[in-house]
């Protein structure tokens, strides 16, 4: 399977390239900076640009066959980037006629039927009060893909931990509670196996204990 990953240079895109690879897939990775070509393997396919420029969202998609998007915030970022940026991911598949995408995004994003725990509730709290438009931009892009009738599914994470973790072992359920913290690796193994199943399709699971 030819994946195109978004935000493969960060710091969970990066996991998530290596996961693809170690499965067999083919990885085009979409990147902001040019220095990703320094720490990507040569086997990848780097697509350097603006995930808010849809002509080159959409030349780095061609002959894809599926999406992951683990795009974030970046310092001075446009305040509904996740937003801007997923439209244009929709738009460029229902163009090149690619269904399937896979979306991380944070707990922050409600669904009916929810049951965060006490931790996941202060979580949100607290960062409604110091990033509310990052909630508000999580919101918004989960709206996009529900709106979008493709193959959709939007991973949900409380929070990302920064030490690596040789353990992928996971939990998945429809509304939690949350898992307190999750490993990068372990969220990468998750959007992969994601990406290669029919389980989930226009679901937004949580990473739970």
């Amino acid at each position: 399977m030819k994946i195109c990953i978004f935000g493969a240079d960060g710091r969970t895109g990066k996991e998530v390239v290596k996961i693809a690879l170690d499965q067999g897939h083919e990885v085009v990775a979409f990147v902001y900076s040019k220095k990703a070509k320094e720490f990507l393997p040569e086997s990848v396919v780097i697509k350097v640009g603006d995930v808010m420029d849809l002509n080159d969202v959409k030349s780095a998609m061609i002959d894809a066959d599926s999406v992951i998007s683990v795009i974030g915030h970046i310092k001075d970022s446009d305040p509904l980037m996740q937003t801007k940026g997923i439209t244009n991911i929709t738009q460029s598949m229902k163009d090149l006629k690619i269904e399937r995408i896979i979306s991380l995004t944070g707990t922050g994003v409600r669904f009916d039927g929810d049951k965060p725990s006490i931790l996941d509730k202060l979580a949100n709290i607290i960062i409604k009060f110091i990033d509310r438009e990052r909630i508000i931009d999580g919101i918004k892009h989960a709206d996009v893909l529900k709106e979008s009738n493709l193959n959709w599914t939007i991973l949900r994470v409380l929070k990302l931990s920064q030490q690596n973790q040789s353990n992928t072992k996971y939990s998945l359920t429809k509304n939690g509670p949350a898992e307190n913290m999750t490993s990068r690796q372990k969220v990468a193994k998750i959007l992969v196996d994601l990406v290669n199943s029919d389980d989930y399709i226009k679901e937004a699971p949580v990473v739970s204990e």
